[in-house]
Formats: structure tokens, C-alpha cells, sequence
């Protein structure tokens, strides 16, 4: 029988199996399972733990922000993801006049937040309503390594672009989305996510 010393070098180990990306070429089953495994957990209120959410929200001067603090986990590990405020957007755009998309609140580093997306942009003149041609806007894929607290719907108006800014390089940019007065700058509605949905 052969045996190992202690100093003898390590075989390298080709781990290229355990790759998740690899086994699930469908993305409806590698969606199901992130909803799984990468979620949004709750605190302690009162006498007993209850489901906390970040509460996702109108940001004070820009963009948006979470209003609470809330533990994730991510690929197992137990993580803190601070309330932040003045969350800009983390890809610049512009959102045609008439138009609904829907861009995902998500931690990758699980201790904060940004906002991706949009998923799809759709033209509100396609449906007979604004709530249908929402329904047809879709949430960005959550990235892997990342856990959604909460997504966000923007409703451009009929006349109106909607300047989507990230970054904070210049000036300009730190603007982000801020509804303007009487809905010239859109609408906005949002929910809170504790898993990442299946078929939004």
C-alpha cells in the first residue's frame, strides 16, 4: 500500500465539476435555484424572530435606498447588508418616453446594495394599459453570488425621457432618478424581496 508524507506535493484537483454554471443550461432551473439558496432574512422584534425586509424605497436626494438593515446569505455564508440611501443606478441609460421597466435591488458583497437592470424595456403603446405592459417588464437576472432585497418599477411618462445615471464621477451623474413634480419624471413602485421571484 502506498501512503503519503506529509511533505509531499499536493495533487491538483480539477474542481471544474462542482461549476454550477456548467450543469444548468436552462436558466428557468438556475433561477429556481438561487431562489433557493440566496436569500433575505429576518431579525428579532419583540419576542420573536419575523420577517425583515429592506424596505425598499424613493431615495432622500436621489435614486433609491433600503430603509433597513438586513442579514443575507449568499452561497451559505451569513452576511449584514446595511440601509443605504441615494442608491444610483449601477449602468447609465436612458428610458425612452412611454416606457416601463423594472431594475433589481441586489447585494453582491452582502454588506451592500446597488440597483441593476433593467431587465427588458417595454413600450406602454404595445397594451392596453400601463399595469399590463408592467406585467410584461422583467426583473434582471439575479447575478450569481448575489442576493435581491427588492425590486423597483419605473413608469416613463408619455412625453418625458427618463436619464437612468450611475456612477459618481461627475456632477450629473450623482442626480440618479428623482420623481419630478406632478410625474414628469416617471413613477415609481417597489417590492420588497425575501427570494428572488420565478416568473416576474
Amino acid at each position: 500500500m502506498a501512503y503519503k508524507k506529509f511533505d509531499d506535493p499536493v495533487a491538483k484537483v480539477d474542481d471544474s465539476k462542482y461549476g454550477v454554471n456548467d450543469v444548468f443550461f436552462d436558466d428557468r432551473i438556475r433561477r429556481a435555484v438561487q431562489a433557493i439558496s440566496n436569500v433575505c432574512l429576518g431579525t428579532t422584534s419583540g419576542t420573536g424572530h419575523i420577517p425583515t425586509l429592506a424596505t425598499c424605497a424613493l431615495g432622500g436626494t436621489a435614486g433609491f435606498k433600503t430603509t433597513y438593515d438586513v442579514g443575507v446569505v449568499i452561497d451559505g455564508v451569513l452576511s449584514t447588508v446595511a440601509a443605504q440611501d441615494n442608491l444610483l443606478f449601477e449602468a447609465l441609460g436612458t428610458m425612452g418616453t412611454n416606457t416601463v421597466a423594472k431594475f433589481l435591488i441586489r447585494s453582491k458583497d452582502g454588506t451592500s446594495a446597488t440597483c441593476i437592470g433593467p431587465g427588458n424595456v417595454i413600450n406602454k403603446e404595445d397594451y392596453a394599459s400601463a399595469a399590463l405592459a408592467a406585467v410584461a417588464a422583467k426583473i434582471p437576472d439575479l447575478p450569481d453570488g448575489a442576493a435581491p432585497l427588492g425590486y423597483v418599477t419605473l413608469q416613463a411618462p408619455a412625453v418625458t425621457k427618463l436619464i437612468l445615471t450611475g456612477g459618481a464621477s461627475t456632477t450629473a451623474a450623482k442626480l440618479g432618478y428623482v420623481l419630478g413634480t406632478g410625474g414628469t419624471a416617471g413613477t415609481a413602485t417597489y417590492v420588497d424581496l425575501m427570494r428572488m421571484p420565478y416568473d416576474k
